[in-house]
């Protein structure tokens, strides 16, 4: 277990679980699942933090407090401290989780985000709307934006570098209803992407440079690796300019019934979080 990169993605990812499930308090015994289904462990000798087997017992088991020393739920964006059975806790120094102080300092204290729901996720299916209020399309290998109409040709995956929630700032591929990627030759915005390469990556942003997840409805634009964002002008897309102008907005909308997430989640429904240490 370490903590090497910025993104929220599956490898970052973890579902806290405590018996009998319900509100996470300061002081609860929890238990903390990666994205391989393994729990994350602590081992009695050198304070090494593994996710090896699927069980929740003494080397998995965490009692989970407020920094701030408070009490009552845990809620998002608190910082904590993870307290082990060895009577150690977790800390990050050098890129490495180790279970090595017995205090819940600086180096030991983490901020537990939580996954935001309503968010758009890796492997969800879009639209991207024009300032021109047509869509962009893909005909063969060719991208256009002449049509009002949503169909078949101006339905694309998005597909997260990490994986789970799209951010601000996250490079992602877009891939065409043809299973070719959008990718860009010099100037020119084609479908004929096969590998997911410099060419093919796209660093998604938010008008004034905004911050956090991507959610539908957004105003967003697609830097290419060229350092221009993918524009429309007419019918044609290109990537031409780096300016953040009307020509290089777009819409984004998911294809509906494609959410990954519930809008109305259970207390008892698993949900992702990360820590931030």
């Amino acid at each position: 277990m370490r903590a090497r990169r910025q993104s929220q993605g599956t490898l970052q990812a973890l579902t806290i679980e405590k018996e009998g499930g319900g509100v996470v308090y300061a002081g609860d015994v929890v238990y903390f699942k990666s994205h391989t289904g393994a729990h994350i462990h602590v081992q009695p000798s050198g304070g090494i933090v593994q996710a090896r087997w699927v069980d929740r017992g003494s080397w998995q088991a965490m009692i989970i407090r407020k920094k701030s020393g408070e009490t009552g739920a845990v809620l998002p964006d608190d910082i904590v401290c993870l307290a082990v059975h060895t009577g150690k806790h977790l800390g990050a120094e050098h890129n490495a989780i180790r279970a090595a102080w017995s205090e819940c300092g600086d180096l030991q204290a983490m901020r537990i985000e939580k996954e935001p729901a309503g968010a758009l996720f890796s492997g969800d299916s879009i639209t991207l709307l024009a300032h021109t209020g047509k869509h962009i399309e893909v005909q063969g290998e060719s991208v256009g934006a002449r049509l009002s109409e949503l169909g078949h040709w101006q339905t694309f995956t998005i597909v997260g570098y990490g994986g789970r929630a799209i951010y601000a700032g996250d490079p992602v591929f877009i891939k065409a209803h043809t299973g070719a990627l959008l990718n860009v030759q010099n100037t020119v915005v084609q479908a004929t992407g096969q590998a997911n390469g410099n060419s093919e990556m796209f660093i998604i942003h938010k008008s004034h440079d905004e911050n956090g997840p991507v959610s539908p409805g957004d105003a967003i634009f697609l830097r290419t690796h060229t350092g221009n964002n993918v524009e429309v002008e007419g019918d044609a897309v290109q990537a031409r300019w780096s300016d953040d102008g009307p020509r290089q907005t777009f819409i984004i909308e998911r294809i509906a019934g494609n959410s990954r997430r519930l809008a109305g989640a259970s207390d008892g429904e698993e949900h992702s979080i990360f820590f931030v240490v």
